[in-house]
């Protein structure tokens, strides 16, 4: 009888305890379930900028039709986006060699450009087109398409044009790095600018020339 009654007693208690593990099991699940990771900020997705605003329930969603001002975090300079109907910010593109284009867009009866990163230009850029390099210059603090002074950019920059006239007008670079070369009397500029390197040579007679944009 006491045999029996012992078994019968562990019997019990190896239920309850495979119950209680049981509950602790499904509790842990939902718990971990509840910790989803919310998107917030800039993000990458499929090779596409978002910017996820978290709401106040504590869900976030992409913001669209905006225009955004952005911290990097490495930088730690701010640079401004655009996201358009689906949410994607405007960006420029590369081609198979590597070569960027600019991605220039209309927004609120305006037209800015934006990089293959997404921010937006100020300044004078530089894009590879079809037909070849094209420049353009943009407004340098609001980011404004400027149409008159592309044109005057554009009309000076060419292969072998003198590059007196378009370093005037592109104003004085962020540093000049010298080299030499088989072209003329062999000596040879790269002029970094902020969005892109000018690339110029001396001829034979020591009148320096355009060769092309990087």
């Amino acid at each position: 009888m006491l045999k029996k009654s012992v078994k019968i007693i562990l019997t019990v208690f190896c239920l309850l305890f495979v119950s209680v593990s049981a509950v602790s099991v499904d509790a842990a699940e939902t718990t971990q379930s509840a910790q989803t990771t919310v998107k917030k900020g800039l993000v990458k997705e499929k090779g596409k900028y978002y910017f996820y605003e978290v709401k106040e329930d504590g869900t976030s969603a992409r913001i669209k039709n905006k225009w955004k001002n952005v911290k990097d975090a490495k930088t730690k300079k701010t640079y401004r986006y655009y996201f358009g109907k689906d949410g994607a910010a405007y960006a420029g593109s590369k081609d198979m060699f590597g070569r960027k284009k600019l991605a220039v867009k209309k927004i609120g009866g305006k037209q800015y450009g934006f990089d293959t990163n997404a921010r937006m230009i100020k300044g004078v850029a530089a894009s590879y087109l079809d037909s070849g390099e094209k420049l353009y210059a943009f407004n340098s603090k609001t980011g404004v398409y400027d149409v008159p002074k592309t044109k005057k950019i554009r009309k000076a920059y060419g292969y072998e044009k003198k590059a007196a006239p378009l370093k005037k007008l592109l104003g004085k670079p962020k540093k000049i790095k010298k080299g030499t070369g088989c072209y003329g009397n062999g000596k040879e500029y790269l002029l970094y600018y902020d969005n892109f390197v000018l690339s110029t040579g001396e001829t034979a007679k020591g009148v320096e020339v355009i060769f092309g944009v990087m």
